[in-house]
């Protein structure tokens, strides 16, 4: 359990007497308490109680709470741990109720999926309030008082307060810290010590569960009930509220959303009106409401940045893992308190990707410069107009650090050269495998000077990185940090489901008892889907109730029907599309196959192994790199049919075995690729580049 306290010194001894009463949950607790800097009577109260209580003070002389509570976290992390032991938070004037942490702890055991966990906040007012104030004040923005009708289950992560909240220790293993930024601190300050914490945390995909019987007392102060005092908490949400917004959703002004000025007209129009009609309540919403709006303009016009920001950029053709995987590094940044924007070029498909980023909460902007690398017969003309627009739009980006994806040899490369026009260090990632090539004498002068911007290179897998480093070894700056990162896979999301299995193969027109193979990839020559088809024609003289379901979309899908009729197939293979849902799809295979002739990592396989179901790939770098020495899958010949046939069939035939290497597929998974390791090991990569 943690706790800042700034002269807590009167609110603090009620507090701890209601943490004497506790009921310890399985595994026991203990209560770490930040003073940060108090003048009062703060340290004899804790001193008092240290015989009482499991407690521990630290000393945080830095004035905030948020970065109080990080030097309690300090402490705290200094003990070992498993990584779904529950840090619990409150506050110095929050008094719990004698099960409050066991309440917690068994919502956190009764829902593992789960990462954050929050509880009831009940008011412990000093005076009764007057009726004004529970009728139109938000007691929950203004008191932290949650309502009444919150019920356990799913809840928005911005409804998990400082006063009662949860996370998992995992998340901080990983590098999770509060913002100092904001929260309460000497003078005027943003709100949202926690709630910022905690949306950053449902940005990078975690999930936040209510616990109604978990209660704690919120005390409220006589002074906290006068008209100014709630104006002025008003004001500081708004300041808040602009911090955890998503920029660049909507047209902008001076930094403020359009729409958010022609609210605060309306607002202001209302006010007038509401005095010349003498109504009390009315005019008191509109105050609130301009008190917000005045925090939130405050807070896009005059307060500096919060943090560093990094574009994420590439040469992108189409939506593919490339691509997801950039999204997910934006995602592992923003919970780390780095501010991301990922700036997308244009292709088939983009618009509705990048409206799928903005819900999110991810921020996207359109950045193509012309190729002056990855297309030779304009060079000369792209290279001037890069450097005189392109340039400027990169400037405007107002980026700290490039983050520059290479799914193939130079694509990537005009964003890294522009980087260092702009004066911008830049990290590279390399998401393919691809042959050493000569680089013109055109390009090489060009090649010197972009990677000069380079700090740091990491491959999604080992080969990728070799490969990579092959090409472009002797452009790279003595001491440049080298990395392999691999892709991960949401463990919570992809997961062995009995229930999903049985749902997908009736969705899916299969019979319960048949035998399925199943491939996620796009329909395209890189993939050859053609191989699976001929493979299901080769087993199913053995195998009659075998099926093959195709689950992507491409090129390649008119031919692939077309072959299918021609070997009477049509009835045992299913064309299922591009699904957003393929966790849903997995559990219905039997075995997953990945037979591409090239390969950067295959995020399927580890995505069938994390469901339980066996992997299959051909033997070449990117897929050598992931099911090597692991026992949830197998390698193939790229060019031996036959011997591919032989070693699934062998699969096919012996459901012990299947079943084996599901189990040790999803154990290798979630030791190697799962999101908080992978998370982890992106937020050490970038540390000391920023």
């Amino acid at each position: 359990m943690l706790m800042a306290t700034f002269n807590g010194a009167a609110t603090l001894p009620k507090v701890l007497e209601g943490c004497c009463q506790l009921v310890a949950p399985p595994g026991g607790w203990r209560l770490i308490v930040a003073d940060n800097g108090s003048t009062d009577t703060t340290a004899q109260v804790l001193a008092a109680y240290a015989g009482r209580l499991p407690l521990a003070r630290v000393l945080e002389t830095r004035r905030g709470k948020n970065a109080a509570l990080n030097a309690a976290l300090a402490l705290a992390l200094r003990a070992p741990g498993a990584p779904d032991e529950l840090f619990v938070f409150t506050d110095d004037d929050a008094t719990p109720e004698p099960d409050w942490l066991l309440r917690l702890a068994q919502a956190a055991a009764a829902q593992p999926d789960y990462t954050m966990f929050g509880g009831a906040i009940v008011p412990d007012w000093v005076t009764a309030p007057p009726s004004w104030i529970e009728r139109l004040v938000p007691l929950g923005l203004t008191f932290g008082i949650t309502p009444p009708s919150q019920v356990d289950g799913p809840v928005f992560p911005g409804l998990v307060w400082g006063a009662n909240m949860a996370l998992r220790r995992g998340l901080f293993d990983a590098g999770l810290r509060f913002d100092e930024s904001i929260g309460p601190t000497a003078g005027a300050y943003a709100m949202g010590s926690e709630t910022q914490l905690t949306r950053r945390l449902a940005d990078a995909g975690h999930r936040a569960w209510f616990c109604a019987g978990a209660r704690v007392a919120h005390h409220v102060r006589a002074h906290q009930l006068a008209l100014p005092w709630i104006l002025e908490r008003a004001y500081r949400f708004g300041r808040g509220k602009f911090r955890q917004d998503c920029p660049g959703v909507f047209p902008e002004v001076f930094g403020v959303p359009r729409w958010m000025l022609g609210r605060w007209l309306r607002e202001a129009a209302g006010l007038l009106a509401a005095r010349l009609r003498g109504d009390a309540d009315a005019m008191f919403r509109r105050r609130w409401e301009l008190a917000y709006l005045r925090g939130y303009c405050h807070e896009a016009w005059r307060a500096p940045r919060p943090g560093p920001r990094v574009l994420i950029t590439s040469y992108s053709g189409e939506l593919g893992g490339m691509e997801l995987r950039m999204a997910q590094e934006a995602q592992f940044l923003k919970a780390g308190g780095i501010d991301a924007v990922l700036g997308i070029r244009p292709f088939p498909g983009s618009a509705a990707w990048a409206a799928q980023l903005r819900a999110r909460r991810l921020p996207v902007a359109k950045f193509a410069p012309p190729p002056v690398f990855e297309q030779w017969r304009w060079r000369r003309l792209n290279r001037w107009r890069a450097q005189l627009w392109s340039a400027g739009a990169l400037r405007r980006q107002r980026a700290d650090l490039v983050h520059v994806a290479f799914c193939w040899s130079a694509y990537g490369a005009t964003a890294l050269w522009l980087a260092r026009r702009c004066a911008l260090p830049a990290v590279v990632s390399v998401h393919n495998t691809f042959p050493p090539g000569d680089v013109s004498a055109w390009h090489r002068p060009l090649l010197r000077e972009a990677f000069r911007a380079v700090r740091g290179v990491y491959g999604a897998t080992e080969s990728a990185l070799q490969h990579f480093l092959a090409l472009y070894r002797e452009y790279l700056p003595a001491g440049v940090r080298l990395a392999v990162i691999p892709n991960c896979v949401d463990t919570a999301r992809f997961r062995p489901c009995t229930a999903l299995r049985q749902a997908a193969r009736q969705a899916l027109g299969l019979p319960a008892e048949a035998l399925v193979l199943g491939s996620v990839a796009r329909l395209s020559p890189q993939k050859r889907p053609e191989a699976l088809v001929k493979l299901l024609c080769a087993l199913r003289p053995r195998f009659p109730d075998l099926f093959l379901v195709l689950a992507g979309s491409g090129a390649l899908e008119p031919e692939l029907r077309r072959l299918v009729g021609t070997l009477g197939l049509a009835q045992h293979v299913v064309f299922a599309g591009f699904r957003a849902d393929v966790e849903t799809l997995l559990p219905a295979f039997d075995v997953h196959l990945l037979l591409s002739q090239r390969e950067g990592f295959g995020i399927a396989t580890i995505e069938a192994m994390a469901c339980g179901v066996p992997a299959v790939a051909t033997d070449i770098p990117g897929n050598a790199d992931v099911l090597r020495n692991s026992p949830g899958g197998l390698l193939v010949p790229l060019d031996d049919e036959a011997a591919v046939a032989t070693a699934v069939a062998a699969l096919l035939a012996d459901p012990t075995r299947r079943a084996r290497m599901g189990e040790a597929g999803r154990a290798d998974v979630e030791q190697r690729f799962s999101m908080a390791r992978v998370q982890a090991q992106v937020h050490a990569f970038y540390r000391g580049l920023l």
